[in-house]
């Protein structure tokens, strides 16, 4: 009798501690004190909730941070337009490195000029850096980032030439918006090759840049909106099943079979890339 009483409790026990470990009850004590240091960087008053008052010690429940919901790692920071400062400024990364299970991390608007250390955010999948004030030097930044799947660099200072391949390293990048930049070529490769969607918005390229997007086998979504294309954007021949929304407050001309349809201020096309030959023209 004793024995089984032993063995109930000895489950019972185990019970608990599988429990334990697969579910949280707030946020380690690490990362909060990172997260309280990572707010001296920042405008107190969009951030008002950070803070070390009793009561309110689990970060996970803190505005714009996210957690596990079974290991209570940080796994997400929304720190969009967050600084407040009128001047360009430089982030030191290894404020994040606390932050081992971080995947997605938004420096939307907070008008940052460089980030040094970026290479230790190595699980890092979502990365958003758009209308700050980057120039071309960070890209050299990111090749370390392997797990990254979204790049958001939209309207900073990036400029001349863009070459695909300073993006190699990325074999599973998903998504990239380099749009709204000063950049006059961009030069493509194969590497990307699970590329689903690019943005080039109001970049001034030659339309020639269309016909070489081919080579990105998974493209389904491009933004070419705002650029002043005029040509011919021949896309028979890519793989099958190959489908493409293209974004583009243009006069948009297509042929099919012989016939033409003029869809005025067309935002979205979904197309099947292997029948259609599209023509862009300007109003």
């Amino acid at each position: 009798m004793g024995g089984s009483k032993s063995k109930m409790m000895i489950m019972f026990i185990m019970l608990l501690i599988i429990f334990k470990s697969g579910w949280s009850e707030g946020c380690l004590d690490h990362e909060r004190f990172a997260l309280l240091r990572l707010k001296h960087f920042f405008d107190d008053s969009y951030l008002y909730d950070w803070a070390d008052d009793e009561g309110a010690t689990d970060c996970c429940q803190w505005e714009n941070v996210e957690c596990s919901n079974t290991t209570g790692r940080v796994i997400a920071l929304d720190l969009f337009d967050t600084h407040g400062g009128e001047h360009s400024w430089y982030l030191n990364a290894s404020l994040f490195t606390p932050f081992q299970q971080l995947e997605s991390l938004d420096l939307t608007y907070n008008n940052i000029a460089g980030i040094e250390r970026l290479s230790r955010l190595n699980n890092l999948k979502m990365l958003n850096l758009s209308r700050n004030s980057f120039n071309n030097s960070i890209l050299s930044s990111l090749t370390h980032l392997s797990s990254l799947r979204s790049l958001n660099l939209l309207w900073n200072r990036l400029e001349g030439s863009i070459d695909v391949k300073e993006f190699d390293s990325l074999r599973d990048l998903e998504e990239l918006d380099i749009g709204g930049n000063k950049i006059d070529k961009f030069v493509v490769s194969k590497d990307l090759s699970k590329l689903k969607s690019l943005g080039l918005s109001g970049i001034k390229l030659n339309c020639s840049i269309l016909s070489s997007l081919t080579v990105f086998s998974s493209l389904r979504e491009l933004d070419i909106s705002e650029t002043g294309f005029k040509g011919t954007f021949d896309v028979r021949g890519k793989p099958k099943p190959c489908f493409l929304i293209l974004y583009m407050p243009t006069r948009f001309v297509y042929h099919r079979h012989n016939l033409i349809f003029n869809l005025i201020s067309l935002n979205e096309l979904h197309a099947n890339l292997n029948t259609l030959l599209f023509t862009l023209s300007i109003n």
